[in-house]
């Protein structure tokens, strides 16, 4: 083909093409523009507050920060309480719970468990016929403890707890052996016994059975947590919503404390493990004689927690406050303390500033109910 003949050829054939890229180009060009006249841009959605992030259903929330190997369980409400014992059981129990006839007529189990004070006595150990080595644990939800009584958890039944309660030569010095004789020859108890029963033969389990029934009827009130978990987000004011998600997130507490107790229900070691008597506390080893328990106890419950001082199962510590302080620093041992066993590696220092302890300080007094006025029985 002659030469010109040739340019021409591509000229004509390559025009159509460069003018289809141009106009791709300008096609593209316009489609990644920021803005075109005329058309609304798509407006950036503010940050939620942190108020907005908890305004939901709790399985929403900011995700909590769970240690590993941890059974998740979140926080919740406070369930109905399931005891369904009759009235008369009730009654019983009540009488026994608060005369001092039930041990050897000096103490009785209000002695420690004070209703007027949450169900404790505000000593830093319980002050029986001798003085104890560990602090009195409230009552209060008590019935949700079945299995796992005491801070060691030593006791499996409620008529084991009770029973050991009683004898204990340190705590009410009584005699279950003796006990149904002792009150069969008391016309009041008699009734009491025949209402709960349908019968006048008193045995040590019937009336260990009516204290339990007593103790499970104990619960607390709704506090402001129940509230804004139903849906009332106003119920905790700001310091107190910090504290809640600072309890769930950097200061870590929830691995330890959850549900609808605050509490796991298993079983760490602290490292605070000397009694006031200056001895070592071997904790959950006396239960299972497991070498791996020394020094471990039962992780407390944290409804009205700021009316429960002192704490921890010595009572060595005397505010809320100061233990809050220790654990964001990993629990160093102070004041003569130590620790027996192995620390739970759930103990770290999270460094939390004092702003921050003072917010989960919010939180925790958001955990509180009025108490409920407990009539003391007219004895038989």
């Amino acid at each position: 083909m002659p030469k010109i003949f040739l340019t021409a050829y591509f000229r004509y054939r390559t025009k159509p093409l460069i003018t289809a890229c141009f106009a791709a180009l300008a096609v593209c060009s316009c489609s990644k523009s920021a803005s075109v006249p005329g058309e609304p841009t798509a407006p950036t959605l503010p940050e939620e507050t942190l108020r907005q992030q908890y305004s939901k259903s709790v399985t929403q929330w900011p995700a909590a920060a769970w240690y590993n190997n941890i059974k998740v369980r979140e926080l919740a409400a406070l369930p109905e309480n399931p005891s369904k014992d009759k009235a008369e059981l009730i009654a019983l129990g009540k009488a026994l719970f608060f005369d001092p006839r039930t041990g050897n007529g000096m103490k009785t189990c209000a002695s420690c468990h004070n209703p007027d004070t949450y169900w404790i006595d505000q000593k830093t150990t319980a002050d029986g016929i001798a003085l104890h080595h560990r602090n009195t644990p409230s009552m209060e939800n008590v019935w949700y403890l079945e299995g796992k009584l005491f801070h060691d958890g030593r006791a499996m039944t409620y008529r084991e707890q009770i029973a050991e309660a009683i004898n204990s030569p340190i705590e009410m010095g009584g005699n279950t052996t003796a006990l149904p004789a002792k009150l069969q020859a008391i016309p009041g108890y008699l009734r009491l016994y025949e209402a709960a029963y349908s019968s006048q033969t008193m045995s040590v389990e019937g009336l260990l059975d009516a204290i339990a029934a007593y103790s499970r009827s104990i619960s607390s009130g709704e506090i402001a947590f129940d509230r804004f978990i139903k849906g009332d987000y106003q119920a905790l004011n700001d310091a107190q919503l910090e504290g809640l998600h600072l309890f769930r997130t950097k200061g870590k507490c929830i691995n330890c404390h959850n549900g609808a107790f605050f509490t796991d229900l298993d079983f760490h070691n602290l490292g605070y493990a000397v009694t006031s008597k200056g001895a070592l506390d071997n904790g959950r080893f006396e239960a299972t004689g497991l070498e791996t328990d020394k020094g471990k106890f039962r992780t407390p419950g944290l409804r009205n927690v700021i009316h429960t001082a002192p704490y921890l199962h010595n009572g060595s510590i005397s505010s809320l406050g100061e233990l809050i302080n220790l654990l964001s620093q990993g629990m160093p041992q102070k004041t003569g303390q130590q620790i027996n066993g192995t620390l739970s590696p759930h103990i770290q220092n999270v460094r939390l500033s004092s702003k921050e302890q003072e917010n989960i300080l919010a939180f925790l007094e958001s955990l509180s109910s009025v108490p409920s006025k407990t009539e003391r029985p007219v004895l038989p």
